[in-house]
Order: C-alpha cells, then structure tokens, then sequence
C-alpha cells in the first residue's frame, strides 16, 4: 500500500465531518488555503442565500473536463446502508432492502415493550395505515428514523462518502501540470445528500457553457476492489471514450449507466461518468456498503492515487489529441495553400 498523501491525511483527522454550515466553513477555508499553495484560486457559487456553496476551481465555461466530487456529509442513518449497482430492478430492490432493519428492529421494540407493560402505556394501540394496520409505535419510529437518515445529526464517519471523491480532487489539484490544469475545471458540489442540490445549481448556471463538456464525477471511491467508470450514452459516443479505454485497461472496469444505476451528481449531466470502488457479489453484481454509518471508516489510499493515475494519463491523451487534431488543421490549410 502506498503512503498516504499528507492532504488526505489532514482532511481525514480534521475535515471528515462537513454537513452543517460551520463545518463546512472550516473545510472550504482549509481548501481555500490549500489551494492558494498549488496555485490555485477557488470561487464559490452561493445558492439558498449563500446556505448552499459549490467550490470551483477552473472556468467551466472553458475547460474541456469537469472533475467533480460532493464534499457535504449525511446524516448518521443508525443502520448501515447497502447499494447494488444494476439495472434499475436491482438497484430499487437494495433500496427498499434499506428499510428491512429498521421495520425489524422497530417492530421487535414494539413487542418487546408490549409483553413487559402490556397496555399500560397504550403500546397495543394500533391505527389503520393503507391497506394493513402498523403498531403505532413502530410507525412513530420509523418516522423519526426517516427523519434522521435525510436531514438528522451528522454522521462522524465519512471516509468513503464522500471524503474519497474529495481526496482524489485533492490529488488531481496537487499534480496536473500547468498544461494539464488548463484542460480541466474542479468543482466540488455542496449538499448532494439533500438530493443533488448543489449540481442542480451548477447545472442551472452553467448549463449551456458546459452542455458538450465531459464530466467525471467521484464519490464513494475507497472503499472496494472494484473501481469503476460508468458512463453515459453521450460520452460513450464521444472520442473521450476510447481514450479513457486505453488509460483504465485492466485498472478498472468500464459500465454503461443505462445498465447500472448509480446514484450521485453525474446522473444530471448527460455527457458524464460516475466513478466508484465497488464491493463484488458472488451472483457478480457490485455493491456499496457502511455507508451513512459509523462504519464508514474504511479507506484505501491506493484507490486514491490510482484513479490520479488514471484520470492524469486521460488529460495527457487529451491533450495528445488536441495536438494532433491541431496539426492536421495547419497542414490542411498549407495543402489548399
């Protein structure tokens, strides 16, 4: 395992917690600072009345890639939160999976507290709910928990969501040359956990200037054997694809998004690939998993600095064929010439 880059290091011990304001205000200023160093400047796009920051670093309007990650953290959901990566069938199947814990745990509190006090306390109660009767209390607690899991007390541990997608911005920043850094635009997205707001915002502004423009979106990346890139109809139909073909070769794994949902910022750009490290089934679907718990502390620094390999080997394939188109261009003029 390769050493861990001194930024991840700090943003893991000082920075790992980034949902409420003040939070964030610490780790954009950190940021900030560390971005000054590289020689970097950072612009924030206010949204909500300034509740809302998405952190920019390039021109979007300019730059032939997005790189982006989401750096606000969720809310601590209680149980662990399991996500299978597939077609749509599969992928709404682990979502309704996600309430099988809490309806169990909830109903056996229920039964628990009724067989010691009966009906003392009113626990045998019960209120008509749709088509079938649910005890009150377990509908009670199974409110609260929803409650909690969208917009509850911070979660403490968010190595992998989304303090990977954060660090491999940070490595891409330390890194790109000055040639490289003129190809692309950083962006990292404020409250994707409250459904994507942040590019949403991001979208609403810059929508046209970016509409053909690559984006590669990170979240979720250290923790898992399997990174991999899913991209959507329009980028797989672009000249990029085939470059990111000969950059990954064995490193990772190449999915089309229409066969394997996935969850994040990317979904709302139509020229766009979601990156993820994911866990393996032995049926052979990917999953993720600890996440929006405190079991969410596992993170592989290698996955870190492979995706910068990688994505550092495309910008340079990029900037190869920039060249090369180039040159075919003078010499077409000097021909007609």
């Amino acid at each position: 395992m390769k050493a861990m880059r001194a930024s991840v290091k700090e943003l893991l011990a000082h920075y790992q917690v980034r949902k409420t304001v003040k939070q964030k205000q610490r780790f954009i200023q950190w940021l900030k600072n560390h971005a000054i160093e590289h020689g970097y400047h950072i612009e924030e796009q206010l949204y909500k009345k300034g509740r809302g920051r998405n952190l920019i670093v390039g021109n979007p309007g300019e730059a032939q890639l997005l790189l982006t990650a989401h750096y606000d953290t969720p809310p601590h959901a209680i149980f662990p939160i399991l996500t299978i990566i597939g077609n749509i069938p599969t992928y709404l199947f682990s979502q309704i999976f996600i309430f099988v814990p809490a309806i169990g745990t909830f109903w056996l509190l229920h039964y628990l507290l009724y067989y010691l006090f009966g009906n003392v306390i009113g626990l045998g109660e019960m209120i008509p709910f749709f088509w079938f009767e649910v005890p009150l209390l377990v509908f009670i607690l199974l409110i609260l928990w929803c409650f909690q899991m969208m917009l509850g007390f911070p979660n403490r541990k968010n190595a992998n969501d989304n303090t990977s997608g954060v660090a491999v911005l940070l490595a891409l920043l330390e890194e790109l040359s000055p040639e490289q850094r003129a190809k692309v635009c950083f962006v990292f997205f404020d409250e994707e956990e409250k459904g994507l707001e942040g590019s949403k915002n991001f979208r609403k502004q810059y929508g046209k200037e970016i509409r053909h423009t690559s984006l590669f979106n990170f979240d979720c990346v250290a923790h898992g054997k399997h990174l991999m890139f899913i991209r959507k109809k329009e980028f797989q139909e672009s000249k990029f694809d085939n470059l990111l073909a000969e950059v990954v070769s064995d490193k990772a794994l190449l999915r089309d998004s229409r066969k394997n949902i996935y969850p994040s910022d990317q979904m709302l750009f139509k020229n766009s690939v979601g990156v993820t490290a994911l866990h393996k089934l032995p049926l052979g679907k990917y999953y993720l998993s600890r996440l929006h718990s405190r079991f969410d502390s596992k993170f592989n620094s290698d996955n870190i600095e492979v995706l910068k390999g990688i994505m550092q080997g495309f910008i340079e394939k990029v900037s190869a064929d920039d060249e090369k188109v180039a040159k075919g261009a003078l010499q077409m003029d000097e021909n007609s010439v």
